[in-house]
């Protein structure tokens, strides 16, 4: 199943259409305004705004028709999303309803390439690697964007692990070094590690691990490239590295995972 459901540029005036559905629905105002009303909140989106409509959660959509609106509108699979990566943090901010069922927030003008991204990857029909990434570049901008907005004084600890975390998962393909990341962020590298596991349960370096596993994992099964080809792509530094890590995590190796086997 594809984790990006729809995703297009539209121009086309809405009057109060009311319903819910069970993905996600993301919405991204280039021009003009946009009313959206659910049974607990009620916002308006200007230019640059972008909200996320929680799954299952009714609402009423209306559009002006007083001047050019012009919005992007995505809907995502948040529990394929969660099947492909381990982020309790942003299946929570797609399916739970407990506080809230919709979250806003304002002038986001660097969200319209990463819309762009999801509306080509949608009509090219790529593969789960492709939807993936783009995808998680664009919710982690939201969930820190949106968690800033919140908290206007967010806790040091969990600001660093989040920081460091959104590093990575932009970054695993290179060469990335926790003693790097700890000068960056002006700590030591003893300090961020405990830091980051205290936060997420797991050091950077394991974080790191899993998500190149994750990502080569895919490659081997949805593409056709080489071994080698996805042993670099994602980061490893050899494919003898790659299938051993593979072999520790999933108890498979590449040519299991291509060729039949699943995991138990």
């Amino acid at each position: 199943m594809a984790i990006i459901e729809h995703a297009k540029y539209y121009s086309n005036e809405i009057y109060n259409v009311s319903h819910s559905h069970t993905s996600c629905e993301l919405i991204y105002l280039t021009e003009g305004s946009l009313h959206i009303v659910t049974d607990k909140e009620e916002y308006t989106l200007h230019k640059n705004d972008m909200a996320l409509i929680k799954s299952r959660q009714h609402h009423t959509i209306t559009v002006s028709s007083e001047k050019t609106n012009c919005r992007y509108i995505a809907f995502l699979n948040p529990w394929e999303l969660k099947k492909q990566l381990v982020r309790p943090d942003l299946f929570a901010m797609l399916t739970d309803k407990s506080t809230s069922g919709m979250i806003y927030v304002k002038n986001v003008s660097n969200a319209k390439i990463h819309f762009d991204e999801m509306t080509d990857i949608f009509l090219l029909h790529s593969n789960i690697y492709a939807e993936l990434g783009t995808v998680l570049r664009l919710l982690s901008m939201f969930y820190r964007i949106s968690k800033l907005e919140q908290v206007p004084v967010a806790h040091a600890g969990k600001q660093l692990a989040e920081s460091v975390r959104v590093y990575i998962e932009e970054h695993f393909s290179e060469n990335v070094r926790i003693s790097d990341l700890a000068y960056h962020h002006f700590v030591s590298p003893g300090y961020l590690t405990h830091v980051f596991k205290s936060e997420t349960g797991m050091s950077p370096r394991a974080y790191l691990s899993h998500i190149r596993c994750t990502r080569a994992y895919d490659l081997i099964l949805h593409t056709n490239m080489k071994f080698a080809e996805i042993s670099d792509a994602v980061g490893f530094c050899c494919s003898n590295d790659m299938c051993r890590k593979l072999r520790d995590y999933y108890g498979l190796t590449p040519s299991e995972i291509r060729f039949g086997k699943s995991i138990s």
